[in-house]
C-alpha cells in the first residue's frame, strides 16, 4: 500500500445554476496535490431541498475530521498469484 495523506475540508453547501443544490469540500489550509487543479464535491439525490442539504452539510461538518487518500501502488511480487 502506499502513502497515506490527510486534509482538513469543510462542507459548503451551494447551488447549481438551476438551484439544484450540491455540498462542496473547501480544504483548510493548502490543497492536496494529489487531486490535481480540481474540486471535490457530493452530488444530492435528485429533489434534495436546499434544507436538507444544509442540514446534511452539518452532519459532514461535525462528524469528518479528515479525508484521507492513499495512493496505490502496482502489483507487486508478493501479490501475485502464483501458478
Amino acid at each position: 500500500m502506499g502513502k497515506t495523506k490527510r486534509q482538513s475540508y469543510t462542507f459548503t453547501v451551494r447551488e447549481y445554476g438551476d438551484g439544484t443544490p450540491y455540498i462542496a469540500c473547501v480544504p483548510v489550509g493548502r490543497e492536496w496535490s494529489v487531486l490535481g487543479k480540481g474540486s471535490l464535491s457530493f452530488v444530492l439525490p435528485m429533489g434534495t431541498t436546499l434544507k436538507i442539504a444544509k442540514k446534511a452539510g452539518a452532519f459532514l461538518n461535525k462528524n469528518i475530521d479528515l479525508i484521507s487518500f492513499t495512493e496505490t501502488l502496482g502489483p507487486d511480487k508478493y501479490s501475485r498469484r502464483r501458478a
